[in-house]
């Protein structure tokens, strides 16, 4: 029988033969630290010693959670990884807003802290920051979190030896152009992680610069489907979830390929100029639009937007439902109306919108219908146009939002009238014109002025 002390020895023996298979591959690391097994595609990953990775995706396949595991590993490790860490590593996670920057971070934190050994080694823990010591004891990683906003300034000042843009599809290029040589001194990882968008911007370009597609390219690229995932593919509520996508949604969404977007009504610069974290100042005016479902595969979608004191839009909500019940409909339009106290509420009543008026009204709510003619339908857009060239609207990150708001086309009739065209759905623009229609923004548009007792002039 061995000695208690040999026992001991023993235990620290293989404990520390662990520890220096983990120092070496983070897929085991996640295994046996974090207790994650991951799938083939993401082992591949998460183990990829390159500088500069770019790794697009459709939904569910494990994106976050993979990156979380990367992080942690270098975070621990980082003097065994990197020659340029001595005593401090600094790491960067940098997202449009600050919601979409603190999922990767509170998952890194919750992995860290759920597991004894390692959550030992925090020496600080906060909601934007954490710190923990290397493993070998020589120093410690810093671990920041921070929205990419309108300007980037708060990324501005690191010196970072990890850098990671996730969302990145919906990071502003010049953004990103300034940021990413902050880590030239430190010859910075830099990990890109996003679901496509559009054709243009810097993710796109660097999966376009990268191997195998370029030989010479700077970046690795991987790129994971939906269907990769073996648990994703089968998932019935998943595979039902999907069938209700547009052919361009699951081409994005679920294959992580980019479409081209052409020349759309309000260009891919624009919307992501709007996503922002911004919040509105002062006395908020609320309105909502209404864009009732026609056919099966519609949604009608509820759209809340803010307007402050300098007629600043801020989306505030969507809500959709393949709903064409009006007596239903009608019923949620007066829960919504009631949570944010709306002024006004504009209906599209073409088709089943045109009974919708009579029972929201019977109901007290302040609704008003709107004929979608083409011209009617211009200047609604025209005004949603030049609140995004002039910077008077916020958007919140809400995929379905951003999807169809850039596939939205214009044509002119022989009249010379535009007609607004989509290669996709558009009840989300549509909810959001509607509700937008109170806020005027272009001379001779028809609609009221805010601020000047919508409610009174309406007649409520």
């Amino acid at each position: 029988m061995a000695r208690p002390d040999q026992e001991v020895i023993e235990e620290r023996k293989n404990f520390i033969e662990t520890i220096s298979h983990c120092a070496t591959s983070p897929s085991v690391f996640s295994k046996v630290f974090l207790g994650h097994d991951l799938f083939d595609y993401n082992i591949k990953y998460v183990d990829c010693e390159d500088r500069f990775i770019v790794y697009r995706s459709g939904r569910q396949v494990g994106k976050t959670m993979s990156t979380a595991v990367k992080t942690i590993h270098f975070a621990f490790f980082a003097p065994l990884l990197m020659d340029t860490v001595k005593h401090e590593c600094i790491i960067v996670i940098a997202a449009p807003t600050q919601n979409q920057s603190s999922i990767m971070f509170n998952r890194i934190r919750d992995l860290i802290m759920k597991n004894d050994f390692l959550s030992g080694y925090v020496l600080r823990n906060t909601q934007t920051e954490m710190t923990v010591g290397f493993l070998d004891g020589s120093g410690s990683t810093k671990i920041i979190t921070r929205a990419t906003g309108e300007t980037g300034v708060s990324l501005r000042g690191y010196s970072p030896h990890v850098i990671i843009a996730d969302e990145c599809s919906f990071i502003k290029t010049d953004i990103l152009r300034a940021f990413l040589p902050s880590g030239m001194a430190t010859r910075a990882k830099v990990w890109l992680t996003s679901t496509p968008f559009s054709k243009s911007g810097y993710f796109y370009e660097a999966c376009q610069n990268s191997k195998p597609k370029n030989p010479d390219g700077m970046w690795t690229e991987f790129h994971v489907k939906s269907m990769d995932n073996p648990l994703v593919a089968e998932d019935p509520v998943f595979i039902e979830e999907i069938k209700k996508l547009t052919r361009e949604e699951y081409v994005q969404e679920v294959e992580g390929e980019f479409l081209d977007i052409g020349d759309a009504l309000i260009p891919n610069s624009l919307i992501m100029d709007a996503i922002n974290d911004k919040k509105p100042k002062g006395t908020i005016r609320y309105y909502m639009g209404v864009d009732v479902a026609r056919t099966g595969r519609d949604e009608t979608v509820y759209t809340i937007i803010g307007v402050d004191e300098n007629d600043h839009v801020f989306l505030e909500m969507v809500e959709a439902e393949q709903q064409s019940n009006v007596v239903d409909v009608a019923g949620r339009m007066g829960q919504i109306a009631s949570q944010y106290n709306v002024e006004t509420i504009y209906v599209d009543e073409t088709g089943l919108g045109g009974g919708l008026i009579d029972l929201t009204r019977e109901q007290g709510l302040p609704s008003r219908g709107v004929m979608f003619t083409l011209q009617e339908k211009a200047d609604m857009y025209k005004n949603l146009r030049l609140l995004f060239e002039n910077k008077k609207i916020t958007l919140k990150q809400i995929n379905k939002m951003v999807y169809q708001l850039s596939y939205l086309r214009r044509e002119y009739t022989e009249t010379g009238i535009m007609k607004i065209k989509s290669d996709e759905h558009d009840d989300y623009p549509d909810s959001l014109v509607l509700a937008c229609r109170a806020v005027a923004s272009g001379e001779g548009w028809h609609i009221l002025p805010v601020g000047k007792g919508i409610k009174e002039a309406l007649g409520f």
